[in-house]
This record gives structure tokens, C-alpha cells and sequence, in this order.
């Protein structure tokens, strides 16, 4: 009866182990190959520094605020905020863009990623999401983008059903992509203010993922 009860609490606690330790990028299932993957690698990333991040493009479209790299207790992300930026920026808008992401080797593609707001209390502090496909790398503003519906955390946007405004953590769910081939790039777009408090609050973007999901 011992070694019984032994064997009992020696499986459970195997179990409990190897569950305490998946990896949560490989929830995306084993049979659903990945086409593009960003968790934001807290040991490449510089704090507080502007995204200069492994491909990504930071642009600043209006005003001189940019996106910055993150690290939370050894969890990476990207964030835009004007909060004590010191600019004097009436309106500050800026841009994350992706490297180039090839869909030809691939279909019924989704993407899905994390969003967050943190002190926003006005719709006009936002972040929104496109994707183009004829975008160089460099010239953002010369490209189309087609804005991608999607949960999004912020007052603007999509919100699930029930949840609270202001401080928000956000699973996009699954954004069909199927329809698209060749060469994309997927960008963050946010919006707020240097010189309005109303709009200064913090949007954040993490886990970005698209894969194949034909099986």
C-alpha cells in the first residue's frame, strides 16, 4: 500500500512539473507550423531605448516620440507612451512595423497577438493595427495599409465583451490572413499626446505570432 501511494504522489508531481513548465510560444499546437514569431527576447532588448529590434521598423509619423523596447521582470514587449516625454508634442503618432513576413510557403494563415493599455482614459490615446503588402521597408507613408479588425486593448477599439477600460490585457484572437500571398508586413500604429495628460497613457504589444493553420 506504501509503495502504491508512493508511485501515486511521484506521478503527480511529474505531472505537475512538466505542466508548470511548458513553454507557453509552443501553445500554438505542434501541427500548426509557425510562419512568423515575436515574443520580444527580454535579453536582446535595450530599456527604454526606441525599437531598433531585430528587423523591426520604428517610424515616427507625427511629433518625435517612437516606440521602445521593454523589459518587465524578464518579459519583453514593446510600448509607445508620451508620458514624461518632454517633448511638448501636441500629437504624437508612431509606428512598429515587422520585417518582411513571406506568406508564399503557407496558407490559411491567422495572426494573433497581445495588446495592453495602461492609464488610458480617452479614446483618442489608441492603437490600431494594418497590414500591407507593397510596403519597401522604408518609406511608411508611401505604402497602403488596410487596418486589421481585431481585440485591441485601448477605449477605441474591439474590446471583448465585459472588460474593463483602462487597464487591459488583450488576446487578439485569430485574424484571417488567407487571403493574402507574397510579402507583408504587419504594423502597430499608436496614437497620444506630449502635452494633453488625457492622452499620455501607455499602449503595449507583445507575442506576435501568424501561422498556418490548415490542420
Amino acid at each position: 500500500m506504501k509503495n502504491i501511494f508512493l508511485k501515486s504522489i511521484v506521478a503527480f508531481t511529474t505531472l505537475v512539473t512538466f505542466t508548470s513548465c511548458e513553454d507557453p510560444e509552443t501553445e500554438v499546437a505542434p501541427f500548426k507550423p509557425v510562419v512568423f514569431k515575436e515574443n520580444f527576447n527580454p535579453d536582446l532588448l535595450g530599456e527604454d531605448e526606441y525599437l531598433n529590434y531585430n528587423g523591426w521598423k520604428s517610424f515616427a509619423e507625427i511629433g518625435t516620440v517612437e516606440w521602445t523596447e521593454q523589459d518587465d521582470e524578464g518579459n519583453g514587449y514593446i510600448q509607445f507612451t508620451t508620458f514624461s516625454s518632454g517633448t511638448g508634442n501636441p500629437v504624437n503618432v508612431a509606428w512598429a512595423i515587422t520585417p518582411a513576413i513571406n506568406l508564399d510557403n503557407s496558407q490559411n494563415e491567422v495572426l494573433t497577438f497581445k495588446s495592453a493599455a495602461e492609464f488610458v482614459t480617452d479614446a483618442g490615446n489608441k492603437l490600431e493595427v494594418y497590414i500591407s503588402t507593397n510596403f519597401d521597408g522604408n518609406n511608411v507613408l508611401a505604402a497602403t495599409w488596410t487596418p486589421i479588425t481585431a481585440n485591441i486593448a485601448g477605449l477605441a477599439t474591439n474590446l471583448p465583451s465585459g472588460s474593463p477600460d483602462g487597464t487591459l490585457n488583450v488576446d487578439s484572437g485569430e485574424v484571417d490572413l488567407s487571403s493574402y500571398t507574397g510579402t507583408i508586413h504587419i504594423a502597430f500604429k499608436a496614437t497620444g499626446s506630449s502635452t494633453n495628460s488625457n492622452l499620455d497613457g501607455s499602449l503595449r504589444v507583445d507575442d506576435v505570432k501568424i501561422y498556418d493553420k490548415t490542420l
